[in-house]
């Protein structure tokens, strides 16, 4: 009886509040799959037309499925919780000034001709630009940052498959799976591009006729890996600290055809694995402080000239005749010039037992130069003529050429500052 004397006032508590709250106002009714605002301005806007966004955050996913313009302003944004742009079935489509936040993939295209992408950005959730079936893609300074952890639970920044004449320049992408993964394209063109933190800064796969030039690779597990691929072309790029375990700067296999030059590779683990490659040729480029330089397997064309090389371990490997080094510049060269033709009298031997030691086990580098060391080398030497896989330049550099440039330029600066002071000398004595 007390329990219920006591529960009756909560019992009358509860029922007047009841009564006396407020009936909640009516909210209007959204229908699942309701339009965003920026979808309804795309659909709005004629075939071939031009709309320009404001300084604001669009949220929703859209679609493009018609030739448009779409041109931002700086503190444009589209954000979606999955793909935040999808583009298919048209062409001449041009995305410009956009920053694009995506729980899934920032832009998808398929079936797209003339598609260009300007100025964007891309905080990326799985992955960043995936477009198939698709002619002449172009991609101008897109950046493209992969969220922390490993990159093997990130995916690609930028996806290409399928496709012809595609060029991207200027993108800067960090911390993903893959910078650029191609894969069935022909006539691609990859410039000025700067790719850090992930697994494979360009990785490509059944591609003819590539340029790589001016690109910026650095602290991925690989660099270049160039595989089945046709006239392809790497010039003046800078390779470099992609130098954890098993890092290769430039990985090429079964791939034809050739010119890589005046390129920097610098302190990778190995610097260039070649495989199964025919018709390469490797020329002024600049090799330092890499582990080893160049391995060779089942590559017997391959050409290795006017290059140089400093602060290796090991300059080049192979398991196969026919590879060839021609003057090149080696700063571990002993052999001397009397004649003064810039060419060494003797031939530099370009492999030695220690150094595929060292390669293997790092740690035996603290005995370099060590009497037994010494000796190994010296036994490397005798035994040349019979070991048809030992690389040897006949025409090794012995000074650098920019050791040469530098010298020359200093040349003219010296007899430069001595016209001047003679000048300055007979002015002054006519003054007397």
């Amino acid at each position: 009886m007390c329990i219920a004397l006591f529960a009756l006032p909560f019992q009358a508590f509860a029922h007047n509040h009841h009564e006396e709250a407020p009936i909640p106002s009516q909210k209007p009714h959204i229908k699942t799959g309701e339009k965003s605002a920026l979808q309804k301005l795309i659909d709005a806007t004629e075939p071939g037309g031009t709309l320009v966004l404001e300084k604001r955050s669009y949220r929703g996913s859209i679609s493009i499925s018609k030739p448009i313009t779409i041109k931002g302003v700086e503190g444009t944004r589209i954000a979606s919780l999955k793909t935040a742009l999808t583009i298919t079935n048209t062409e001449n489509v041009v995305i410009e000034n956009v920053v694009l936040q995506a729980e899934d993939v920032g832009i998808v295209a398929t079936d797209i001709n003339k598609l260009t992408l300007k100025n964007i950005k891309i905080e990326q959730g799985t992955a960043g630009i995936q477009i198939s079936n698709g002619t002449d893609i172009t991609f101008d300074n897109i950046a493209i940052s992969g969220q922390d952890g490993h990159f093997s639970t990130k995916g690609h920044a930028i996806a290409i498959f399928n496709s012809a004449n595609f060029q991207a320049t200027g993108c800067d992408i960090s911390s993903v799976m893959d910078g650029f993964y191609i894969e069935h394209v022909d006539n691609i063109s990859l410039t000025e591009n700067r790719i850090t933190d992930g697994r494979y800064a360009v990785h490509m796969m059944y591609s003819d006729n590539v340029t790589l030039e001016h690109n910026d690779v650095k602290a991925n597990m690989t660099g270049f890996m160039i595989m089945v691929a046709n006239h392809v072309s790497i010039m003046n790029n800078m390779v470099e600290k992609n130098n954890s375990l098993n890092s290769l700067g430039v990985y090429t296999y079964d791939v034809e055809k050739v010119d890589f030059s005046n390129n920097a590779l610098n302190e990778n683990t190995v610097a260039m694995s070649i495989e199964n490659t025919r018709k390469m040729v490797i020329k002024n480029n600049s090799f330092s402080a890499n582990g080893t330089v160049i391995q060779a397997k089942r590559s017997g064309t391959l050409s290795i000239q006017d290059n140089e090389f400093y602060g290796n371990i090991l300059s080049v490997r192979t398991d196969n005749e026919g590879v060839t080094l021609h003057h090149n510049y080696y700063d571990d060269y002993t052999g001397k010039d009397y004649d003064g033709d810039g060419i060494g009298d003797t031939h530099y031997i370009a492999t030695n037992s220690f150094g595929q030691w060292m390669v293997r086990k790092p740690v035996y580098q603290y005995f370099i130069e060590s009497p037994s060391v010494v000796t190994l080398n010296m036994m490397d030497t005798e035994v040349i003529d019979s070991n048809s896989l030992v690389i040897i330049d006949d025409q090794p550099i012995v000074m650098k050429k920019t050791m040469n440039t530098n010298f020359s330029m200093n040349g003219w600066q010296f007899i430069g500052s001595i016209v001047v002071l003679l000048v300055m000398i007979i002015v002054r004595r006519k003054l007397i």
